[in-house]
């Protein structure tokens, strides 16, 4: 089996996996963020290296837009002044790629997206949306290792 065919079996069987847990559970564990967090721990490059960088960059954006969210609130919550304070987090996701752990800007705005449209505007739900991408960005891990043992089996 080749990689690709390999490392699809596996990201199909986590997603299944998690869509069956959250739903013999009864819980709302959303799917929205492991799928993001997958896609950006793919982007990255993968292993070890790829999961820091997905894990550190979406929850530095999820912190962003709870800062953002928090900020513009206490300053009236006008529309020109949410407007405001978005253009900075944003500026501030770009800035922060100076430091080597934070330097996945792609991975900061998907955070802040997910953090956003899930209205994740308390600690909380930041929390929460946090936890959900770190887990997406740990089995998107546990997906290549065992797309690994996959393609390495021969019949």
């Amino acid at each position: 089996m080749d990689a690709m065919t390999a490392r699809g079996l596996s990201l199909a069987g986590v997603v299944a996996v998690w869509t069956g847990i959250s739903d013999m559970a009864r819980v709302n564990l959303s799917l929205w963020p492991v799928i993001v967090a997958l896609g950006c721990y793919l982007a990255a490059g993968g292993g070890v290296a790829g999961l820091q960088k997905t894990v550190a960059g979406t929850v530095s954006g999820v912190v962003w837009a709870l800062l953002a969210s928090a900020i513009g609130r206490a300053l009236g919550g006008q529309d020109l002044v949410r407007a405001l304070v978005l253009g900075a987090a944003a500026f501030m996701m770009v800035l922060q790629a100076r430091a080597p752990l934070l330097s996945y800007t792609a991975g900061a705005f998907a955070g802040a997206g997910v953090a956003m449209g899930l209205r994740a505007v308390t600690l909380q739900g930041g929390i929460r949306v946090a936890i959900a991408l770190a887990v997406g960005a740990a089995l998107g891990y546990v997906a290549e290792y065992a797309a690994g043992k996959i393609k390495t089996r021969r019949a």
